[in-house]
């Protein structure tokens, strides 16, 4: 029996072998299934959407979260010009600024967007940041994570193959044949994941030139971000082959082949942008404490914008007396500058002082929700706020925290859980959140316990989803 089995199973180790060894598909085909077609990115019928905000509200509870309104407001503004460009049914895009040592941005489905903060030391002007934001914008629009995942299906299925194809060689007593079979197809799936995966950056790039093109941006700040990252690199023998991205080195090779904006005008980066680099760089210096203000030399060369941020960083790390001394040099003035300056009056205990920034900025926009946000905070008078369909998540939790002051302030203990426990909720924490709504519930009665309820319902409906998705 074994004399007659043995040239059988050769045969059938040779025929998995071969179909699990077939290249994958072209790695750069744009012409792959379009899996969101008909549907809304951001919607809860779509599982990517369910994926992306249950992902996007655990990271919204961390603490490496920052939370700078001036910051988000401006890199809204940033990707609002990209966006319309882009094939996606959704243009809103979700986002996240984190602290941390590492340099790295990224997305997730249902259009949310995170960014690290030292990141922003390799990109010294606007332009450069236009070619991240496009190129992490492409990565949505090109639906890569989905891509990502049919392929490793297909990886895994190829895997499950070479596993016979061992158990077949197994049977016919070739011990080495099934060593050699097992290891191959391992490292076979490996690094057609990873090729895929390089393949989707070079995608990435390509397309995000083509959206600042079509934006009307420079596309040299494509070039100029692959420039700074391989800058970065230099020095490092990592091989491209063991890696999920290509070497910089050859993705900035890739991009210089095509046509570059022939105009050589200097286009000078915003007021916005250089606060907005000077806030967030203010947050990765307050990692090193003792060494922000070297940290921040380093990183900043304009006075006004160094000694903002240089106060930032000492008010994150509670010295904010010598906060207010670094901001009382800064000479310019803007919204970044005023909320600065009434965290580091609420921090010294001057409330009227504080008081007095948020009226006057109300005064010129009494639609500014950063500071009726910040006005709440300082004198816990006013109206409660409404979510609307339109506000990210970092302008819900700002409602949120201000509808809780004017709670309290009303003496309104069931509001304040009630908008604790969605505060609760867009931070990741669900447990507490139901915990906090069904008190909220029982405390309150009329029309705003009918809220409640509604509002509690929506919310298991949301987690219900979730468990269907297996996203626990």
């Amino acid at each position: 029996m074994r004399h007659f089995f043995s040239p059988i199973s050769k045969l059938l180790s040779t025929l998995i072998l071969l179909t699990a060894c077939l290249p994958a598909n072209s790695y750069n085909d744009l012409s792959l299934p379009d899996f969101t077609r008909h549907q809304n990115e951001r919607s809860l019928s779509n599982n990517g959407y369910l994926l992306g905000q249950f992902w996007f509200r655990k990271i919204s509870g961390s603490n490496g979260l920052i939370e700078y309104p001036p910051a988000y407001n401006y890199l809204r503004q940033a990707a609002s010009e990209v966006l319309p460009q882009t094939g996606l049914n959704n243009k809103t895009l979700e986002l996240a600024l984190l602290n941390s040592r590492q340099t790295n941005a990224f997305v997730i489905p249902g259009n949310h967007l995170f960014l690290y903060s030292d990141i922003l030391r390799i990109i010294p002007n606007e332009a450069t940041l236009m070619g991240l934001l496009a190129h992490e914008i492409a990565h949505l629009e090109l639906n890569h994570y989905e891509r990502s995942i049919e392929n490793r299906k297909n990886e895994q299925g190829k895997a499950i193959m070479m596993l016979l194809a061992g158990l077949a060689a197994s049977a016919s007593g070739d011990g080495e044949a099934t060593s050699a079979l097992w290891l191959g197809g391992m490292a076979n799936q490996q690094e057609n994941l990873l090729r895929y995966s390089r393949a989707h950056e070079h995608e990435a790039d390509r397309r995000g030139r083509e959206l600042l093109e079509r934006s009307g941006l420079p596309i040299t700040g494509m070039s100029e971000l692959l420039g700074a990252l391989s800058r970065q690199a230099r020095g490092s023998n990592f091989p491209e082959y063991l890696s999920t991205h290509p070497l910089p080195q050859n993705r900035l090779s890739d991009t210089l082949n095509g046509q570059q904006n022939q105009s050589v005008l200097f286009q000078p980066s915003s007021d916005g942008f250089q606060y907005f680099r000077a806030s967030v760089l203010a947050y990765r210096a307050a990692l090193e404490d003792s060494q922000a203000k070297q940290l921040l030399q380093r990183n900043i060369s304009d006075a006004n914008e160094f000694y903002y941020a240089h106060a930032l960083a000492l008010v994150l790390n509670h010295y904010p007396e010598q906060a207010q001394a670094e901001l009382d040099k800064v000479q310019d003035s803007n919204d970044f500058i005023d909320y600065l300056a009434v965290i580091i009056a609420l921090s010294n205990n001057q409330v009227e002082q504080a008081d007095a920034i948020t009226k006057r900025r109300l005064a010129l926009n009494p639609s500014d929700l950063t500071f009726r946000y910040l006005s709440g905070q300082v004198s816990q008078t006013g109206n409660y706020l409404r979510v609307n369909n339109d506000m990210l998540g970092y302008e819900q939790r700002m409602v949120y925290r201000h509808n809780i002051a004017i709670a309290r302030q009303r003496g309104n203990d069931s509001y304040a859980l009630y908008y604790h426990a969605l505060l609760e909720f867009a931070r990741g924490n669900e447990r507490s959140a139901m915990h906090l709504i069904k008190r909220a519930e029982r405390e309150s009665s009329g029309e705003q316990q009918q809220e409640i309820h509604l509002k509690q319902q929506q919310l298991e409906q949301l987690m219900d989803a979730q468990k269907a998705e297996s996203l626990e």
